[in-house]
């Protein structure tokens, strides 16, 4: 039973005794007297306090606070500590401590009400976490973002790095800048002549502009790709085909392919997308053909490549008479010039002889000059000392001298040769 309802009943039963001015014999048997209808009021109502201090029990867990308006203190009244019995060898009952089965209904009611709101401010606080790290994205290298704001696109493009947007009102996407390889589906195309052929493994290589990201998302959607370029590069390879014979495009016209079909698709991008996208390679390998096409193809380069056979051991032959040729000229131009060394060498020797002679005449001209002007100078010496020596005198007397070995000399008279001489010698 609790406190307050203890508590309760003993009020009821003070109020209905007298109040006792002193503590004679008359006194203490009234006493005794209350003491013991007490008792057995409180032990008959027993049950009956039970159950209203159930329903006080539910009630108050409601409307009252934890503890109850008087605190639990051992200065409580009861039946046997606010008046004494006069019958001192009766104990005296103990106190009557808290309900602590109330007590515990209490606290837990109000702990389930803490746990809740507890419950409540944790979930609100990871939301309100969640839709903060939601706002912030990361915009990889390579990468720009795009933004959505309720589904249109706005102009904003962020580069690499952490960025904030508006929860639940922004999306963000992630378009690749750097340059991408794209492989294409297998492609059909017909050409001129009703062959059907196929174009496998087109690849292309492309670059997206930043400043016209935004203008091709919103004409073309984040696929722009497909309409600006793979869709292009398809209908340049059927307008190709459709212009040439199967032989052009497998076989002598296939290296133009390329060119023309990439140019043609800049010029698409150009006027259809304002040249946001680049395209930096493009590559396209043969088409396949029909088999029994592709057959004859194989024949004919088989008999090509027996006629390229032949013409190179033609050209082999050629080659190995033109190399006996150069041999022999080779041959006879080395003769030719050992021959022209060998008659350069005589025509130097003789050379030298013709030198040699000359200088020699030259020795000897000049010896026999010498030798002349010598004896020409002898005789002009002698000249000039028998001019000097032979006087008429001189000669008068050895003209004398000689004749007068002579005993006889016939002549006839003056007039004749050596009449004439005597007297020129001799005078007159």
């Amino acid at each position: 039973m609790s406190q307050e309802s203890l508590r309760g009943e003993i009020d009821k039963e003070v109020e209905h005794s007298e109040p006792y001015p002193s503590r004679s014999k008359s006194g203490s048997s009234e006493e005794s007297k209350v003491e013991l209808t007490s008792i057995s009021t409180l032990e008959s109502t027993e049950e009956e306090v039970d159950e209203k201090s159930n329903k006080y029990k539910e009630r108050e867990l409601d409307t009252v606070s934890i503890f109850s308006d008087r605190p639990f203190t051992s200065d409580i009244p009861t039946a046997y500590s606010e008046y004494t019995s006069p019958r001192f060898d009766e104990k005296q009952q103990p106190l009557t401590m808290p309900d602590i089965e109330c007590l515990q209904n209490r606290l837990g009611g109000n702990i389930s009400i803490c746990k809740f709101c507890s419950g409540i401010l944790l979930v609100v606080i990871v939301g309100i976490f969640s839709i903060i790290l939601s706002s912030v994205h990361k915009i990889e290298e390579g990468n720009v973002g795009v933004y959505y704001k309720y589904g249109a696109i706005m102009d904003t493009v962020t580069y690499p790095g952490v960025h904030y947007m508006t929860p639940f009102a922004v999306d963000v996407f992630e378009m690749q800048i750097r340059p991408q390889t794209d492989t294409l589906n297998p492609m059909r195309s017909v050409t001129k002549d009703g062959i059907q052929n196929t174009f496998k493994d087109v690849q292309v290589i492309t670059r997206i502009r930043v400043d016209k990201l935004v203008h091709m998302i919103k004409n073309y959607g984040r696929e722009f790709k497909h309409a600006l370029v793979f869709d292009r590069i398809k209908e340049e390879l059927r307008i190709f085909c459709a212009n040439s014979t199967v032989d052009e495009v497998y076989n002598t016209k296939f290296l133009a392919i390329v060119a023309q079909v990439k140019q043609n698709v800049i010029d698409s991008i150009t006027r259809l997308g304002d040249g946001g996208l680049e395209v930096l390679n493009l590559v396209i390998p043969k088409p396949e053909i029909p088999d029994d096409i592709a057959h004859n193809y194989k024949q004919v380069k088989v008999q090509w490549t027996e006629q390229l056979v032949a013409t190179q051991q033609q050209k082999t032959e050629a080659i190995k008479k033109e190399t006996e040729k150069i041999r022999a000229i080779a041959d006879a131009e080395r003769n030719k010039a050992v021959l022209q060394i060998k008659i350069q060498e005589k025509i130097i020797e003789k050379e030298g002889d013709l030198n040699i002679s000359a200088i020699n005449n030259n020795i000897l001209k000049d010896k026999e000059e010498n030798g002349a002007n010598i004896e020409k100078y002898k005789i002009e010496k002698e000249a000039e000392a028998n001019k000097a020596l032979y006087t008429p005198e001189y000669v008068q007397l050895n003209m004398a001298k000689s004749m007068s070995n002579n005993t006889k000399y016939y002549f006839s008279g003056q007039e004749s040769t050596l009449g004439g001489l005597i007297t020129k010698i001799f005078g007159d």
